[in-house]
C-alpha cells in the first residue's frame, strides 16, 4: 500500500442495528463490535465520531468450497488463465459521524480511504503486483430507534473513483474490477437491528441488504449484497467486554461489463476482470473486545476468519480481518 490519506465525513442517512444510548450509553458492550457499522442511536442533541481501520488480506484461489493451486488457474498448468492473483490486501480508513436531532433518529455519515495490493504470477513464471487507492463512496444514513429495535435508511454516493490505474507486464491498464474503489451507483442499504442487555453481558443481531440502483458510467452494475450477523458480550469489567460473532455475507455477481476489459476478458488474460466471477457466500467468525475511557472515548478491536467459503471462482477468498476503532461521543 503506497496510499494513504484522511478523509473528512459529514451528512445523513443509513440505517442498520441496536440499541439507544442512554444510562447504559458507558457500559463496554453498549456498542456492538467494531465490525459492526451502525449499531446504536444517540439521545436529542448528541453527537459521535468515529474512527475504523480496517485490514483485509486474501490469499488463494477458490472455485465453489475447493481451494486451486496456482497451475489450476494458469494455463501453463490445468487452468485457462494468462495471470492468476495470489494476494490481495484492503485497508480502509473509515471516519465517521453520528447526529441525533431528536431521540426518534439518528443521523450518520461515514467516508472511506481505501488502499489495494494485489500480487500476480504469470504463465511464463513473472511476478508482478498493482496497487490503487482513493476515496471511497460516502455513506449516508438514518437510524430509527424502536424499544430494544433499530431500523436503518440508508444510501450509498458514488464518490469512489473507478478509474485506478498501474503497471502491469502490458503496460499502464486500468486495474481489474477489485482493484476499482468505488460502486458508480447510488445504492440504497436497508437493515433491522436488536440489542438485549443484562447485567454482566448483552447479545445482539443485525441484518441488512445493499441494492444497487442502476448502472454506473463504465456499463456494469456491481452484485447485490446480503448479511446477518449475531454476537454475545460479556463483561469482564466496569470498561471493557470480549465479544464472539458470528457473520454470514452473501454476494451476487456483477450485472453488464467494462468494456475497457474486453479483450482481457475475451482472451483469458486474468480471473479479475470477469464480472460472472465476482459472487459468492461466506460465514466467518469474529472474536473482538470493547474498552471504554475517559471523557466518552472508546477503543474497539476485532479480528475475523472465514469458517466457510463458496465463491463463483477462482477468484481470490478472504483469510483474515482486522479492524481496530476509536469512538468519542460528544
Amino acid at each position: 500500500m503506497k496510499h494513504f490519506s484522511t478523509c473528512a465525513a459529514l451528512a445523513a442517512c443509513l440505517l442498520l442495528p441496536v440499541a439507544a444510548h442512554g444510562d447504559s450509553a458507558q457500559r463496554p458492550d453498549d456498542h456492538a463490535p467494531i465490525g459492526v457499522m451502525g449499531d446504536h442511536t444517540h439521545q436529542a442533541g448528541e453527537w459521535m465520531l468515529s474512527w475504523r481501520r480496517m485490514a483485509m488480506t486474501m490469499e488463494r484461489n477458490r472455485d465453489g468450497t475447493d481451494d486451486l493451486s496456482t497451475s489450476e488457474v494458469l494455463r501453463s498448468g490445468t487452468g485457462a488463465y494468462m495471470v492468476a492473483p495470489t494476494r490481495m490486501t484492503m485497508v480502509m480508513h473509515m471516519l465517521g459521524v453520528m447526529y441525533a436531532p431528536s431521540d426518534s433518529v439518528t443521523l450518520m455519515a461515514m467516508l472511506p480511504w481505501v488502499d489495494n495490493e494485489m500480487d500476480h504470477v504469470t504463465a511464463m513464471g513473472g511476478r508482478f503486483s498493482t496497487d490503487s487507492g482513493a476515496m471511497g463512496d460516502l455513506k449516508l444514513a438514518a437510524l430509527i430507534p424502536s424499544g430494544r429495535h433499530t431500523w436503518t435508511l440508508g444510501l450509498s454516493v458514488p464518490t469512489g473513483d473507478l478509474d485506478q490505474r498501474d503497471t502491469t507486464p502490458m503496460g499502464r491498464s486500468v486495474l481489474p474490477y477489485p482493484m476499482q474503489i468505488g460502486s458508480g451507483t447510488y445504492d440504497l442499504t436497508l437493515g433491522w437491528g436488536h440489542l438485549t442487555t443484562r447485567p454482566d453481558d448483552s447479545f445482539g443481531a443485525q441484518i441488512k441488504g445493499t441494492f444497487r440502483l442502476g448502472e454506473n458510467d463504465e456499463g456494469y452494475t456491481k452484485g447485490h449484497e446480503l448479511g446477518a450477523t449475531a454476537w454475545y458480550a460479556r463483561r469482564l469489567s466496569e470498561r471493557l467486554s470480549v465479544s464472539l460473532r458470528g457473520t454470514w455475507t452473501v454476494l451476487g455477481n456483477y450485472d453488464g461489463a467494462d468494456p475497457r476489459y474486453a479483450m482481457a476478458l475475451a482472451n483469458r488474460i486474468v480471473t479479475t476482470v470477469d464480472p460472472d466471477r465476482r459472487a459468492g457466500n461466506r460465514l466467518e467468525v469474529s472474536l473482538g473486545a470493547n474498552l471504554t475511557l475517559e471523557s466518552g472515548h472508546r477503543l474497539s478491536l476485532e479480528v475475523s476468519a472465514p469458517v466457510r467459503q463458496d465463491l463463483d471462482g477462482p477468484q481470490l477468498q478472504v483469510d483474515r480481518v482486522w479492524t481496530l476503532g476509536w469512538q468519542r461521543a460528544l
